[in-house]
């Protein structure tokens, strides 16, 4: 992340076709190392002291915090995506792997989603744009999918994979809640783009840590559309990860969920030898 004007909107579009290959790794990553909760270096977001701490002044201010908070080394991320009724039973499971340069002038995203073969079915590039927001291609030249599209008819958007709220504009602060025994702040923002059924989302920010814990999509009548649980945050190597995302789309009687259970960075350079 580079400077806070630098981290306005969402994930971009390349201007050009040039661009947008430049902007995507040529091929999928590998498959990145496991992520084991008895690992004492990833330790859980609910495990750091909540303590006392100052109220944000700003909206703006706390959306910069945040976003401080996020990776700046290039990040692989390994998991899987499952849609299932809400009484247990699977619709759709795919594997889904996120490689994520958010320090990068502008930030790229590559989204990688496999069948149980490990055949690929859909890779998408992301890329921010401080004005138009997030903007998505398609490595292999097909017709790129909206941000606020489901992901292969799950109720995962591809907003939701980067927590791309954080991005969004006008933050204002809307009072506190309480989740997990922990406060949080309320922040509301608004899509840089006209967005079908979002008017704005609300986060939940946990105080402490500066870490997005719950969201909801609302429309312009105030109606939830969409609701948003981070439910496992790993601290690994000093910097906050996803481990488990999970999304409801009221009425639709199922549920998503994205579970992480590989994390690697593979630029980052070596601890120091003991």
């Amino acid at each position: 992340m580079k400077t806070a004007a630098a981290l306005v909107p969402s994930i971009l579009l390349a201007a050009s076709a040039l661009a947008q290959e430049a902007a995507v790794p040529s091929a999928a990553p590998a498959p990145a190392a496991p992520l084991r909760d008895e690992d004492p270096a990833a330790a859980s977001l609910l495990d750091e002291p909540a303590g006392e701490t100052a109220a944000p002044s700003s909206g703006e201010e706390l959306l910069a915090q945040c976003v401080a908070r996020m990776p700046a080394d290039r990040v692989i991320l390994s998991g899987h995506l499952n849609m299932r009724k809400t009484y247990g039973v699977t619709l759709r499971e795919f594997d889904f792997v996120v490689d994520a340069r958010l320090g990068d002038d502008p930030p790229l995203l590559r989204y990688d989603l496999k069948d149980a073969s490990g055949s690929n079915l859909l890779s998408v590039a992301a890329v921010r744009d401080p004005e138009r927001g997030l903007v998505l291609s398609r490595p292999d030249g097909g017709p790129a999918p909206r941000p606020s599209d489901a992901v292969l008819g799950t109720d995962l958007s591809w907003f939701d994979v980067g927590v791309d709220f954080l991005w969004w504009r006008n933050p204002t602060l809307t009072g506190t809640d309480r989740l997990k025994a922990r406060t949080c702040d309320l922040l509301d923002v608004t899509p840089p783009e006209p967005t079908p059924d979002c008017a704005k989302a609300r986060l939940w920010i946990d105080r402490a840590q500066k870490a997005v814990m719950q969201a909801v999509q609302l429309d312009a009548l105030g109606r939830e559309r969409r609701r948003l649980w981070i439910r496992g945050m790993q601290k690994v190597q000093g910097r906050w990860v996803f481990k488990d995302l999970e999304v409801e789309t009221p009425g639709t009687g199922h549920r998503t969920r994205l579970h992480f259970d590989g994390v690697s960075f593979p630029d980052a350079a070596p601890p120091p030898a003991r």
